[in-house]
């Protein structure tokens, strides 16, 4: 017990000082090291595996927040280039997958893991629900989010023309007065989706503490039982769940730092080429401009790209809507297409 307090609260002041530095993600980051190195370092650290379900269901109850019924109606005039996405994102998480099999990575199953769309925090949880080699997973989505956060968005900003300004009401599109009910219904979310991840567990359904949550929220947000999440929240399950990722980082798993190398080049370099290519097929074909739809493929994580698109000017209401799609089918649908790939295959 003491040394899971001591570790929670090592990660949390390591997370607070990436964060205080505006690190994207910092508190997650933050809190992976921290952990790492415990576990590493010291053979301490970790936290039990329940934190892995704590973490899941805020996360669930979090991307079902994400989206409401006005954000839904813009998908009638944009539904094309989120077909085209989805089939880009599908495509590259294949192609991906093969090219690190092939390079001998890992597994199958572990490989089309590391090409999910998803954030480091979701995709890695999922992977140890599957069963796919975590500490592999880890790596690949560590390098994503470098990539994603610190190099790829200052590409974008250099060989893209800006966009127009974008209107002020974006910004303030879920302003108003608090609901003083807010934190009730938040409550309420929180047991509804813990009961019902407990159930997917108990029914055998992989990564059911994030998708029955996210799919119970998404269901109340939709019906118009408006639930807010404080940023307090989301950082504390950030923390969690770096806790117990940090501890499954293992260099002793890694294999072959060769192999580890052209496995992170791989997957950069696939993903890089893809989101410039596609970008300026909806530029021409729906009028998308160049640096809205690269980010759009962004290869980092859709929660990391929100912290950093108005950075490089961007404030646009259809790529929040198109993260928040990303964020969905990240954590609903692409890892059991994976997960059915490998079994077909043998993986």
């Amino acid at each position: 017990m003491l040394d899971t307090l001591f570790t929670l609260a090592l990660c949390a002041a390591a997370g607070f000082f990436l964060y205080r530095r505006r690190v994207p993600a910092g508190m997650l980051i933050g809190a992976v090291i921290a952990s790492a190195v415990l576990t590493a370092g010291f053979h301490s650290g970790g936290v039990p595996p329940v934190s892995k379900h704590i973490a899941q269901v805020v996360a669930g109850v979090f991307i079902g927040c994400s989206a409401g019924r006005d954000d839904f109606r813009q998908l009638k005039t944009f539904y094309k280039p989120v077909a085209m996405i989805t089939c880009s994102l599908l495509l590259v998480n294949v192609v991906i997958g093969a090219l690190l099999f092939f390079a001998g990575y890992s597994d199958l199953l572990s490989c089309l893991v590391c090409a999910v769309p998803g954030g480091i925090s979701d995709v890695t949880l999922i992977a140890v629900d599957f069963g796919a080699d975590a500490s592999k997973v880890l790596l690949v989505h560590f390098c994503r989010l470098v990539v994603g956060v610190a190099v790829f968005p200052s590409v974008v900003q250099r060989i893209t023309p800006p966009m127009p300004e974008e209107a002020a009401a974006t910004a303030a599109r879920k302003g108003g007065k608090p609901d003083r009910r807010g934190a009730a219904r938040l409550l309420a979310a929180l047991a509804v989706s813990s009961a019902g991840a407990w159930l997917g567990n108990r029914l055998g359904v992989p990564a059911a503490s994030i998708l029955f949550p996210l799919f119970i929220t998404f269901a109340l947000n939709l019906s118009g039982f408006s639930i807010p999440f404080p940023s307090w929240l989301r950082q504390a399950a950030q923390v969690v769940s770096g806790a117990y990722i940090g501890g499954l980082l293992d260099p002793a798993k890694f294999g072959n730092p060769a192999t580890v190398f052209s496995a992170a080049v791989i997957t950069i370099a696939v993903l890089l080429a893809n989101a410039y290519l596609f970008g300026k097929w909806m530029e021409r074909r729906f009028q998308v401009p160049l640096r809205e739809g690269m980010l759009m493929l962004t290869p980092a994580g859709a929660g990391d790209m929100a912290l950093i698109s108005a950075d490089i000017g961007v404030s646009s209401p259809r790529l929040i809507l198109v993260q928040v799609y990303r964020l969905l089918i990240a954590t609903a649908i692409f890892p059991h297409l994976c997960l059915l790939l490998a079994r077909a295959f043998g993986g």
